[in-house]
């Protein structure tokens, strides 16, 4: 019987390739099962049409017995897909399948830290490539805070803007891009900077006697401003915590930075005192001035808000109000057609002086109420007519009060502009709000100490923002407010002017310049500080822009030492040639400092310019490590530590220590033993296999990365071949001792050390004579008697385990690192175990 084998190739793929996506650099598999057949059919691939080889490629095989696996996946390897399976039969194509390439997201140009100040824009940007394109989603962080939507915009190139940034907008940004095979993240911090402000300003002060005056004064900004005082007229800075003739500064718990004069006298009257913050963005100050006064000389009371006329229904409620200020703090009083005003359960006067009365009565309610403010200093007073008619009565027009806010602001504080022998002339800017009605008038009061004790006021209203009071009397001292006045009423007042005694005429052109001078250089900004770069260990280049030069005179550069309080120093650069670039010199080494300019027009001075602070460079430092201290370990080695320079000597980071020891023969002869470095974090060192008898310098040297110190006076070890001690007569000194004062250099000490020797050389010879001839008389006996060593046990402090060690070899001068010795190479030696400290040997 005769057997037949079949030739066999089945249509269908036991599993065909699916359409598949990918990301760039990945690796994937094309799965292909081909269909049943005899003999096993191979299996190969086609890609766009065209057969895949497979041979030769790195990334492509077949795998699994017909599977396609790329390895690191690239676009290129995108396309239609086919397994093909064949055999003796014939060939069977699978159907096509689609290899997608994508790329994942990538960052071509993410969000940058930014710091920018306070009111300004900031643009974040977010570039990012792959394929598909990604998607961009922008955070904030969880801690910062919610994403400020109304103040955000995404920018076709999908960058984040952030517009009028605030404060409360610090915090971290990020950019999240993802699409089908990935996600990426990039985050940027954004710092906001904010002008210096005064929460609290100084007032100024009117004072009687002597006694001290308190200013005080609170900043804020970001980042948080330098606050100091000075005085109009001296340039001595006065630092919180520091105190200068009779003025003091100090902080409080609450933040606040206090100056205070000391018993304060009549000369100190006019004086003004100035508070001044700044940081990086810009700077602020605010004047104030003492007055010291006696009763006579204080200004009367000042009410502020005083009642209107009103026309109310009966049996209803009407508030008066008199809100009144003055040194000492006024009393308020109420009369009514000059008759007091007596409290009751209808009339009540609240803390603040208004007036309150309920169910009103037209005959007992009607009438003139005058507001009276009175102190020791004087009084002032403020009347409005209160009528009273029936609700129902047709034929009457009822008019209440208006609020506070219908009422003009207060006017600038008035500037005395111009004195002459017979008139005070002034000006001040305009209300900055009219309130309910524009502005039909300005209402001035005068006070003087010749005048009944009150304000005066000029009988007439004034259109326009300056008035000449005439006629005045000489050496006496006159003060003004202004009032602005609408339809509804008169407003505040405005500050009190600066007292001005007749007598001196300042209208001379030098006094105008001055006061325009004051005006200019203390609102706005005059030069900005723009760079302060090191030049070197000393010195710092600084570089400024001037922006309103018309009252600059020149400009005292103050540099602050950031670390301590209250130390600075100044330099004075004219303007004449137009600079506007300065070195400073003689600074402290590896220092910041804080830096900033004030300008100033003869005797006036500015206000600050933004500072800016820079530290100077690094350099070797000024002195040698102090306080080395020498431990005895056994026999042989001994145990070395010191410190480094101090902080103002180091002049930059400590990096290394540089050591160098010495041995000295019998006639003096020194001979360099090693030279070595140890780590600035370890000022230790243990010397081994040291000689007894042979003396050893070691002088020390601290180095930065800009070189090598001073090296430290040479300390004397040497151990006691009799003893093996250390001889305190060569280790007596530490290090940078100054010998000149020792006693043992005096020459009296010397002769008295001298004879004393000779005297115990004498006794010394004498008893060795003696004790040779007991020794000749009872030798026989030597020969009864061992030999036995007899020593003493000395215990020291465990010292912790030092990886700075030196074994010095007496033959050749060899050094090696302590870890290399080892115990059978050390005479006398202790044993060292694996403990975090090394403890001393024991003795018998």
């Amino acid at each position: 019987m005769m057997l037949t084998n079949s030739i066999v190739l089945r249509e269908e793929f036991r599993l065909e390739p699916q359409h598949t996506r990918v990301a760039q650099g990945e690796t994937v598999l094309l799965e292909c099962g081909p269909p049943k057949g005899v003999p096993e059919p191979t299996v190969g691939w086609r890609k766009n049409g065209q057969k895949l080889d497979v041979e030769t490629s790195k990334r492509i095989r077949v795998v699994d017995g017909g599977n396609l696996a790329i390895q690191d996946v690239r676009q290129t390897d995108e396309g239609q897909y086919q397994c093909i399976a064949k055999n003796l039969v014939g060939v069977r194509e699978s159907g096509m399948a689609f290899l997608k390439v994508h790329v994942k997201p990538f960052l071509i140009r993410g969000p940058h830290d930014s710091t920018i100040i306070e009111g300004s824009s900031v643009t974040f940007q977010c570039r990012v490539g792959g394929d598909p394109m990604p998607d961009v989603l922008w955070r904030r962080s969880a801690n910062g805070g919610n994403m400020p939507l109304d103040r955000v915009h995404i920018l076709e190139d999908r960058s984040l803007r952030l517009e009028n940034v605030i404060p409360d907008d610090e915090g971290e940004y990020s950019c999240e891009a993802d699409n089908a095979v990935g996600a990426i993240s990039a985050t940027g911090t954004l710092t906001v900077h904010s002008h210096p402000y005064l929460v609290i300003r100084p007032v100024p002060q009117v004072i009687e006697g002597i006694r001290d005056a308190s200013f005080e004064c609170k900043s804020e900004g970001r980042p948080k401003p330098t606050t100091f005082w000075s005085i109009e007229g001296n340039r001595t800075l006065i630092f919180p915590g520091t105190k200068f003739d009779r003025f003091e500064t100090s902080n409080t718990q609450e933040g606040l930075t206090v100056l205070t004069i000391l018993q304060t006298t009549k000369a100190d009257n006019g004086l003004v005192v100035i508070c001044s913050a700044v940081n990086s963005v810009g700077s602020i100050s605010v004047r104030a001035r003492l007055t010291v006064a006696s009763q006579d000389d204080l200004p009367p009371p000042i009410i502020i808000l005083g009642p209107t006329n009103q026309t109310l229904p009966v049996k209803s409620v009407v508030a008066l109000p008199c809100r009144a200020v003055g040194n000492p703090t006024p009393i308020i009083s109420w009369y009514l057609d000059g008759n007091p005003v007596i409290n009751s359960e209808r009339i009540n006067t609240t803390d603040n002086g208004t007036l309150v009365i309920h169910d009103l009565d037209k005959n007992t309610d009607q009438g003139l109420y005058t507001c009276v403010a009175s102190s020791r200093s004087g009084k002032a007073t403020w009347s409005a007519y209160l009528r009273l008619e029936p609700p129902t009565n047709p034929n009457i027009n009822f008019f209440r009060a208006p609020e506070a806010s219908a009422f003009p602001s207060a006017p600038g504080k008035p500037q005395i502009v111009n004195v002459t022998d017979n008139s005070i002339s002034i000006s001040w800017l305009p209300s900055i709000k009219s309130g309910a009605s524009d502005i039909n008038g300005y209402l001035i009061e005068v006070f003087s100490t010749d005048m009944a004790k009150g304000w005066i006021p000029i009988p007439y209203k004034i259109s326009s923002t300056s008035y000449t009071f005439s006629p005045v009397t000489s050496d006496i001292a006159y003060t003004f407010i202004v009032r602005a006045e609408n339809d509804q009423g008169v407003g505040i007042p405005s500050l009190m002017s600066d007292p001005v005694t007749i007598g001196r005429d300042i209208n001379h052109g030098e006094d105008i310049n001055l006061s325009e001078a004051q005006a200019t250089l203390s609102s706005g900004s005059v030069v900005n500080l723009l760079e302060a770069n090191a030049s070197d260990s000393t010195s710092v280049r600084l570089v400024w822009e001037i922006v309103n030069g018309q009252y600059v005179e020149g400009f005292y550069i103050y540099s602050k030492n950031v670390n301590s309080n209250g130390t600075y120093k100044t330099l004075t650069v004219l303007h004449g040639g137009g600079a506007s670039a300065c070195t400073i010199n003689g600074l402290d080494k590896y220092t910041e400092y804080e830096f900033f300019l004030v300008p100033f027009y003869k005797t006036i001075e500015g206000r600050p310019s933004n500072s800016r602070t820079a530290k100077t460079l690094e350099d070797v430092p000024s002195a040698a490590p102090i306080n080395m201290e020498a431990v005895l370990l056994n026999t042989s080695a001994v145990y070395l530590k010191w410190e480094p320079p101090t902080n103002h000597s180091l002049n930059g980071k400590l990096k290394n220590y540089h050591i160098i020891i010495r041995g000295y023969d019998v006639h003096n002869m020194s001979k360099v033993l090693t030279n070595m470095t140890v780590d600035g974090d370890s000022p230790k060192l243990l010397l081994a296999n040291l000689s007894a008898g042979v003396t050893y310098s070691v002088s020390i040297a601290a180095s930065t990365r800009v070189g090598i110190g001073p090296f430290s006076v040479p300390s004397i070890l040497r151990l006691d071949p009799h003893t093996k001690r250390l001889d305190q007569g060569y280790t007596r000194y530490p290090i940078n001792h100054d010998y000149s004062h020792d006693i043992l250099t005096q020459t009296w000490f010397i002769i008295l050390l001298g004879s004393i020797i000779a005297i115990i050389v004498f006794l010394f010879g004498a008893t060795v004579i003696f004790r040779r001839i007991q020794f000749m008389k009872h030798s026989s006996l030597n020969s009864m008697h061992g030999n036995h060593a007899i020593g003493t046990v000395r215990k020291f402090p465990t010292l912790p385990l030092n990886p700075n060690g030196v074994w010095i070899d007496p033959g050749g001068g060899v050094w090696r690192q302590a870890s290399e010795i080892t115990k059978e190479a050390i005479t006398d030696y202790a044993a060292v175990s694996n403990a975090p400290t090394l403890p001393l040997p024991d003795y018998e």
